[in-house]
């Protein structure tokens, strides 16, 4: 009898030649393999694979609605503290803006090893089964939270630039900056949320090169001395305006250009509109006219030209303005003749009512004005404050006159329930205690503050004003006070 050879393994060697042993292993193993795959895709059926962890959470053989609720348990807001140097920062997730969505983080851990295959979802599941939360995040609030912390330590860099000092070009040096990684802190904060605890993260400022050094201003000098080389001349009537060396440097403004992902940057000189329409209004500063109007006055009336009025001229600025700039930007020297255009005065019309005395005094309480009369010609006309209507102190209204007069007196209002004793240089009562008196302790008259800033109900005047009408005017010399 011939021996049965055996394989390392003990396989009768002979058998393994027979292709129908062959097969029913092969048919057998495979039979075993969807066996054991069946059972454990049964026992994981609306269950998340074992092994799975959302951050420190274990989740594995949960149903989603276990997850959820487990998830849910825990608190939803966690600190953060950042340290930078000897600077400290306490955050939480909703002051960043993130909040966690419990649901979509449930369905993340639960399609985790859910391949065609069972069993090789398991081995996936127990290698990479480890998850973070979902969440949404506010990219504006992030941003500007982030850049506050950042911005608080340390400083910005400084670009560097150019200036330009009576038509001379200077190259104004930049200066490091030191600044925690911006990229580096909002990716720590990021992964952060994922982790949903309570973390400190601790980072160190570096410097920071300004992103304009003096060779990336080379471009801007050479634009700078071509601008500033260039003759821009306004004319008008037989007068030249050209500005200088030094006007053409205030309409500069040098500013940083960045390519497209902000890795390269250059300094660019623009012209700035805004200046140049000042250097315009200086010009037309010297040459336009102000009108001035005429003044009419009706008295009972009685039209009379109290003065002539007199055209006014204007150049137009702006196409005097439009013609610079475009020069400028066109790097061309220009003559320009300055358009200009008359303007018309206007008519002022005062009305009065001219009493039948030969003297007389009227009161304005509307204009706050005061007007002396002699002879149907006005020979004084002063600013005045009267009573504070607002404050229950309206002077009174009505024709009256001056029926006493003194100098150098006190004012008592005691007797009245006032508390005040002041002294005048001049007092001219022309109706009860109400009367025309200096008032020293006002600074302006005339204005609009009399309503609630008023006096008693007396007529204040300036010294000067009080001095003439107490010399001019007589006792019994008519006082009209009306609206």
């Amino acid at each position: 009898m011939s021996e049965v050879k055996k394989n390392r393994i003990g396989i009768n060697v002979q058998l393994l030649k027979k292709p129908g042993i062959i097969y029913a292993i092969l048919i057998f193993g495979l039979l075993s393999i969807l066996t054991v795959n069946a059972v454990f895709a049964a026992m994981v059926e609306g269950k998340i694979y074992p092994g799975v962890k959302v951050a420190n959470q274990n989740v594995g053989w949960l149903t989603r609605a276990e997850t959820a609720s487990k998830l849910k348990s825990q608190p939803q807001n966690y600190k953060l503290k950042i340290t930078i140097d000897d600077k400290t920062f306490d955050l939480t997730t909703r002051d960043l803006g993130a909040t966690y969505d419990i649901d979509k983080t449930t369905e993340a851990a639960y399609q985790i090893g859910r391949e065609n295959f069972a069993i090789t979802g398991l081995f996936s599941a127990l290698k990479n089964g480890r998850n973070g939360y979902v969440y949404n995040l506010n990219n504006q609030k992030f941003n500007e939270v982030t850049s506050g912390v950042i911005d608080s330590v340390g400083r910005s860099p400084v670009n560097a630039t150019l200036r330009i000092t009576d038509g001379n070009i200077e190259v104004v040096p930049p200066q490091s900056g030191l600044r925690v990684n911006p990229k580096l802190l909002r990716q720590a904060i990021s992964d952060s949320f994922l982790m949903a605890q309570d973390q400190k993260l601790t980072f160190t400022p570096v410097i920071v090169e300004a992103d304009i050094q003096p060779k990336d201003t080379l471009i801007a000098q050479d634009k700078a001395k071509q601008y500033l080389a260039k003759k821009f001349i306004l004319n008008y009537s037989g007068r030249t305006f050209s500005p200088t060396p030094a006007d053409i440097g205030h309409w500069l403004v040098f500013e940083p250009v960045y390519n497209q992902d902000k890795t390269q940057a250059y300094l660019n000189v623009r012209i700035d509109d805004t200046q140049i329409k000042g250097y315009v209004q200086a010009v037309a500063n010297e040459i336009n006219i102000v009108p001035v109007n005429k003044k009419v006055v009706i008295s009972n009336g009685v039209t009379s030209v109290e003065r002539e009025g007199k055209e006014g001229l204007a150049i137009d600025q702006d196409s005097s303005s439009k013609a610079l700039s475009d020069a400028a930007r066109a790097n061309q020297d220009l003559s320009y003749n300055i358009p200009s255009s008359k303007i018309a005065f206007k008519t002022e019309y005062n009305e009065v009512v001219a009493l039948g005395y030969s003297k007389y005094i009227e009161i304005n309480l509307s204009s706050q004005h005061l007007w002396a009369y002699q002879d149907n010609q006005v020979v004084y006309s002063s600013p005045l404050t009267s009573g504070a209507t607002g404050a229950g102190f309206p002077t009174v209204t009505g024709l009256f006159s001056i029926y006493y007069k003194t100098t150098g007196t006190y004012l008592d209002g005691r007797p009245y329930g006032w508390n005040y004793n002041v002294f005048v240089q001049y007092w001219m009562p022309f109706y009860a205690g109400y009367g025309l008196h200096d008032a020293s302790w006002r600074s302006s008259f005339g204005g609009r503050d009399y309503y609630y800033n008023g006096s008693h109900g007396c007529v204040n005047l300036p010294l000067a004003t009080a001095a003439f009408l107490y010399s001019w005017s007589e006792v019994g010399t008519p006082v009209w006070v009306h609206n």
